[in-house]
C-alpha cells in the first residue's frame, strides 16, 4: 500500500489531526451544550427535567441514520465529497437553532445536526484505506489522543459561553467550528479510496457487503461489544451534567469534573497507542474491557454500601472511562479488520449499528436517572458484562 503522504501531500501527523477534527465535532456538538441543558429546558418549556437529554439522544440517532446511508455512497463516489456536503449541513443547523422557539424544533434540528456530523464517521474508512488490523488499532488511539482533548476544553468553553452570553451563542460557537472542519477539510483532504476499490452504488451492492459482514464472526462479536461499550458512553453523557452538577451539587464547577476525566482519558489514548504495538490490540482491548467492568462492579458495591461520596465517584468513573478508551479504540479495529474493500460500506454498517443501539441503550439509561448514579452504573456494569461475553466469543474464532 502506497503511503498516503507519497500520493498526496498529506503527512501523518496532518492526517492524525484532520481525522481527529472531523470525529471530535460530533463530542464537540456533544459536550459544549451539556451545561446549558437545564437552560434550554426552562427556556423551550420542557415538560420535565429529563426531557432536555433528548438533545443528546435526538444527535445520536441523526449520526447513525446518516452514517448507514452515506457508506454506500463513500464507497461508490469517494469519501471527500460526502464528508463536505455533511459539515455544510451541520454548520446549516447549527444557524437554524439559534431561532428554536420548542422543544420539538430544537430536536429536529439536533436531528438534522446530528445527520451531517453523521458523515465524518468515514474518517474512519479514511483510516482503513490507508491501514489494517493492529496498525490502524495504533493510528486510531493516536487519533484518540488528540481527539479526547476536545472532550476536556468542550464543556469549559460551554460554561464560559454561558457567563457572557445563554444557550444560542453555544449553537452559534458550533456553527464556527463546523465552518472551519469544513473548510480545512475542502483545503487539505484529498479524495483517498483508490478507483479499483470503488463499488457500483446499487442495493445489491449494500446488502452484498452487509453479508460479507454478517458472515463474519469477529466482525459481529467485536461490533456487538463496541455498541453496547458505546451505549455506556451516551448514558454517562446523558447523565452527567445534571448527576455531577444538580445531585452532587458542583454547579458550574460541573464542567471542570468533566475536563479531568477527559484529560487521563487523552493520556490513556497515548499509552493504549505504544500498548498495542507490544502486545496487540486484542490483549489490549480484553484488557481494558474486563477491567471496566471491574470497576462498575465496584462502584455497585459502594453505592449500595452508601459509601460513593463524590470524589469516590468520579475516581471511579475516570478509572472507567480510561478502560472504556483502551476497548474502544482496539474493538472498532478489530471489527473492521476483514471487510477490506467494503470498508466504507463497513464503516457505515457498522457505525448505524453501533449508534441506533447505543443511543437507544444511552437514552434509556438517561429516562432512568432518578437523581443518583444507580441507573448510570447498573447500565455500565449490565452492559460492559455482556459486551465482555460477545468479544471474547469473537477472538474465540481467531484464536482457534
Amino acid at each position: 500500500m502506497h503511503e498516503l503522504s507519497r500520493i498526496t501531500g498529506l503527512g501523518r501527523s496532518e492526517l492524525v489531526l484532520l481525522v481527529a477534527a472531523l470525529m471530535g465535532l460530533s463530542s464537540i456538538s456533544l459536550d459544549i451544550m451539556l451545561p446549558a441543558l437545564p437552560d434550554i429546558g426552562l427556556a423551550l418549556a420542557a415538560s420535565s427535567s429529563n426531557l432536555a437529554q433528548l438533545t443528546v439522544g435526538a444527535f445520536l440517532l441523526g449520526a447513525a441514520i446518516s452514517s448507514f446511508v452515506v457508506g454506500p455512497v463513500a464507497d461508490h463516489y469517494g469519501r471527500r465529497l460526502p464528508i463536505l456536503c455533511g459539515l455544510l449541513v451541520f454548520v446549516a443547523a447549527s444557524l437554524v437553532a439559534l431561532f428554536a422557539n420548542s422543544m420539538e424544533m430544537m430536536l429536529v434540528l439536533r436531528f438534522i445536526q446530528g445527520a451531517g456530523v453523521g458523515t465524518t464517521r468515514l474518517s474512519q474508512a479514511i483510516l482503513r484505506d490507508r491501514y489494517s488490523g493492529s496498525e490502524m488499532a495504533r493510528a486510531m488511539s493516536l487519533v484518540l489522543t488528540v481527539f479526547l482533548i476536545m472532550p476536556v476544553l468542550a464543556p469549559l468553553v460551554g460554561q464560559a459561553i454561558l457567563m457572557v452570553g445563554d444557550w444560542r451563542a453555544i449553537f452559534f460557537t458550533m456553527a464556527v467550528f463546523g465552518l472551519v472542519v469544513l473548510v480545512w477539510t475542502w483545503w487539505r483532504l484529498p479524495e483517498t479510496l483508490a478507483p479499483a476499490n470503488r463499488r457500483p452504488l446499487s442495493f445489491g451492492s449494500v446488502w452484498s457487503g452487509l453479508a460479507m459482514i454478517a458472515a463474519d464472526r469477529s466482525a459481529i462479536g467485536y461490533g456487538l461489544a463496541a455498541m453496547l461499550l458505546l451505549g455506556t458512553l451516551y448514558g454517562f453523557i446523558a447523565t452527567a451534567q445534571p448527576l455531577y452538577g444538580q445531585a452532587y451539587g458542583l454547579g458550574d464547577r460541573f464542567a471542570l469534573a468533566m475536563a479531568a476525566t477527559a484529560i487521563v482519558q487523552s493520556i490513556a489514548a497515548f499509552v493504549c497507542s505504544r500498548l498495542i504495538t507490544h502486545f496487540g490490540s486484542q490483549d489490549v482491548g480484553m484488557t481494558g474491557l474486563a477491567t471496566y467492568v471491574g470497576f462498575a462492579a465496584v462502584a455497585l458495591i459502594m453505592l449500595y454500601l452508601d459509601a460513593l461520596p463524590f470524589w469516590l465517584l468520579l475516581l471511579i468513573i475516570t478509572a472507567m472511562m480510561t478502560m472504556f478508551t483502551w476497548a474502544d479504540a482496539t474493538l472498532g479495529a478489530l471489527s473492521m479488520a476483514n471487510p477490506g474493500k467494503i470498508a466504507g460500506t463497513a464503516a457505515s454498517a457498522f457505525g448505524a449499528i453501533q449508534q441506533l443501539g447505543a443511543t437507544l441503550l444511552g437514552s434509556i439509561i438517561g429516562q432512568c436517572y432518578d437523581g443518583t448514579p444507580r441507573a448510570l452504573l447498573w447500565g455500565s456494569f449490565l452492559l460492559g458484562a455482556i459486551a465482555l461475553a460477545s468479544a471474547f466469543w469473537a477472538g474465540k474464532s481467531q484464536r482457534q
